[in-house]
Formats: C-alpha cells, structure tokens, sequence
C-alpha cells in the first residue's frame, strides 16, 4: 500500500480527496472498499457528499463540501482473490489506569496512561470531573493549564471541600478527541472553613416580642465540611454589642428570639455567618429588620353601608389616625347573611389606607351583617360596630315574550308582552 497513514483538517463548505493508492500483481483485480467510523460507505447513498474518484491502482474518494457530521475515522481497504489490506487513522483511544493520587480541599492530583493514538500522535488531554451536585460531567481547571500529549499528570484545582468527585481524561489528536477513560474511584475533598454566608438575609413579621430573622440556606457542597450551622448575630439599632445565637441544622432558614423587652416594631441590624467542625466562617453583610409589631388597638369608626344592586353593596368607614405607633396595613371587612352566625362571616381586606370597598357576590333581597376591622403583620385590631344592609331585589327573570315586528317604509315597529315582575323581583323600569 502507498497511502500511509495520515491526519487532515478540512473547512467546512470546502471539498478534499482522501487517497488510498497501491502497487500490485498487475494479473490480479483490485477491489476498494472504505469505512467511515468503521461503517462502510455506500456511494450515492450520502446526499452525493461522497465519489470515488480513483483509476485502477487507486481508490481514492472526494467530499463535497464537507460538514461537521462528516469529522471522523476513514479506513480504506484493498482486496484481491488471494490478500488484503487497509490504513485507518482515527481519535484517539480512551487514557488507561486513571488515579487519583492526592487530594486537598479543593484540589486533585490525577495520573494516567496513553491508550492507542490510532495512527496519529495523541496532542493534548482534557480532564473532566463530576459530583451529586453537578449536571453531568463538567470540564475543570488545571495545573498545568494546557495538557499537552506528553502530559500523564495533572493537578485539578477549584474544587469544593468536602465533596465525593470522579474524574476522566480525554485524549485528542489531529483527527479529533477520543472516547473518555473509565471514571475514576471516588474521592473526597477534604473539609475546609466555610467561606459561604447565607443569602437574602431578612425578617420581620411574628409575633408580640419576637424578632424574627430569616435567610436561604447554603447549599450543601458549598458547606464545606460535616457539623455545618449558622451563628446569628443581632442588635437594636444606634448600640454596639451584638447578641449572637447558634442555629446547628443546616437546613435552617430562620431563628426567632423573643423577649418581652423587645419594643414593636423597632430597628434592628442583623447578620448570619456559618460554621462546621472546622471552625467559624465569615458572617454575611449587615441588614435592617424590624421587630414584630403589636395588632392595632382601636376600631374603624363612621361604618355606612348602602346597596348598591341585588349583589353588591359599598361600605366606608373613618380609618384610623396615622399618628397612632401602630401600623395598619389595611382593613378588614367581615360580613354575614341574617340568618347566619357571625362566625361563618366572609371576609374581605384592603391594602392602604382605604376608606371604602365594595363587597360583590352576595344575595338579591338578602339583609347581611357588616363590620371593618384594621389589621397589620401582628394581627387584626378590635371590630367596629356591626351593621345592615339589604341587598336590592334582583332583576326580572323572565324575558319578553311574543315579540313581532312590522316593516313600514323606513321603519321596524316591534312589539312583545309585558314582563310583569315576580314578588321577590324588581319591578321593570325599561327594555
């Protein structure tokens, strides 16, 4: 055979011709046949991409305008009635006896074998690595950061303390990048200081004397070793001593502290850090939150309330001074039918410092209870003096009957009979 073995790089859209000449017993016929990753080629049968393009003694094979999907292994092969043989280049077979054999807290030294180079000189390596956090293999850095072919050892560097990895090498060539090694055994990192704060500190809200603190867990392979926990740290706003607080579950998002001292709704700076067996980390930045605060203490007063149609009706009210330490983030208005209890009430809230609302969906013909109650974070404030209303008698139900119509030049006369109302009914007024 006269083609060695042999490696291109073609451009995409560009045309190249593969060789595959031989000498030979002249008495002797000659059969060609090639392989595309060890597939063999049926001409025509490519989208016209292939051609044989060879004389007798050779059979050499042109592609038009090459694709990605064309990138691999060719292998020609060359039979008579009494012998036969071929030439292949391809990417590299995958590297053999990965091992890991050191490992720090966020670093990994790796040693390996070549495997087959498939006729081309194997020029580079890749490392990849996976973990239960990660999707799937992931590429990593290096030390050195180029691996050239050369290359059997390599230290992977950023990793996370205190995670199981896997790792497996890729060999390249000028034909491609092979199939990966085998994974490697697992290995963890070792535990290290947790450096990761919690994020989206906040808080607020509870109950009477609590001060309430809350935040997004850290993920687990960012914890950085076993024993992980937060320490809260906390203060009343314009003082300079912190009161601290361990919280030991690492699924932990929130810690209440609750003291009858505590002034509602006041002022305080927070921060949470972290911790593990190692020791303690950093605490994250400082935030405002404020203290429960206390319910509203008086009532809404001035409650009207008229219909407005068979099913709805407006209620207003004098909202409370906006001078008073208790907040009010809006109203409530309960209502209930006559013939109910009143702690069957529907309800209705406002946000603001509304002075009215309109309640839909009720009866026609129907007298309800109403009262308005202010309400904040801490809870609803005392009710207002309860009182009535009736809904309006809903339409009539029945339509018109035996309408007829007359034309009359320009004119359409229409006529119907009368829709006389029932009893629960309001009367007609128009059509």
């Amino acid at each position: 055979m006269l083609t060695p073995e042999s490696n291109l790089d073609v451009t995409v859209g560009e045309s190249v011709v593969l060789p595959c000449q031989v000498t030979h017993d002249p008495s002797l016929d000659l059969k060609f046949t090639w392989f595309f990753n060890q597939q063999p080629i049926h001409f025509g049968s490519y989208g016209s991409y292939f051609e044989k393009v060879g004389g007798h003694s050779a059979g050499d094979i042109m592609i038009r305008n090459i694709q990605l999907r064309h990138a691999g292994k060719y292998t020609c092969s060359v039979q008579t009635e009494v012998d036969s043989v071929s030439v292949s280049t391809g990417p590299p077979g995958p590297p053999v006896n990965l091992r890991v054999e050191d490992i720090g807290e966020t670093t990994a030294a790796l040693s390996w074998m070549p495997g087959l180079d498939n006729h081309s000189p194997i020029t580079s390596y890749t490392i990849q690595a996976r973990s239960p956090f990660s999707l799937g293999w992931q590429a990593v850095t290096t030390v050195p950061e180029e691996l050239r072919g050369q290359q059997l050892t390599a230290t992977v560097t950023d990793l996370s303390p205190w995670v199981e990895y896997e790792f497996r090498v890729l060999a390249s060539n000028a034909v491609g990048t092979g199939e990966p090694s085998k994974p490697s055994s697992q290995a963890r990192t070792k535990d290290a200081l947790p450096k990761v704060t919690p994020a989206n500190v906040s808080g607020g809200g509870g109950s009477r004397s609590e001060l309430v603190i809350t935040w997004e867990p850290v993920p687990e392979e960012l914890q950085a070793g076993p024993g992980f926990g937060y320490v809260v740290a906390f203060r009343p706003n314009g003082t300079t001593g912190w009161m601290q607080a361990a919280v030991t579950s690492a699924d932990a998002s929130r810690y209440i502290f609750k003291n009858e001292s505590i002034p509602p709704y006041s002022p305080y700076q927070v921060k949470v850090g972290v911790y593990n067996n190692k020791g303690e980390g950093p605490f994250g930045p400082v935030t405002t939150i404020y203290s429960a605060e206390e319910e509203p203490s008086r009532a809404p007063s001035r409650i009207r309330v008229w219909s407005l149609s068979a099913s709805e009706i407006e209620v207003a009210w004098k909202p409370l001074s906006s001078q008073t330490r208790r907040r009010v983030l809006g109203y409530e208005l309960r209502y209930w039918r006559k013939m109910e209890r009143e702690e069957t009430a529907s309800v209705v809230r406002t946000v603001g410092n509304r002075t009215s609302a309109i309640i839909r969906g009720l009866d026609g013909s129907s007298t309800y209870y109403v009262n308005v109650r202010a309400y904040n974070t801490a809870g609803t404030g005392p009710v207002s003096t309860t009182v009535n209303v009736t809904t309006k008698k809903p339409p009539p139900s029945q339509p018109p009957l035996k309408v007829m119509w007359k034309n009359s030049n320009s004119k359409i006369m229409l006529k119907w009979d009368q829709v006389k109302a029932l009893e629960n009914e309001s009367e007609v007024t128009g059509y």
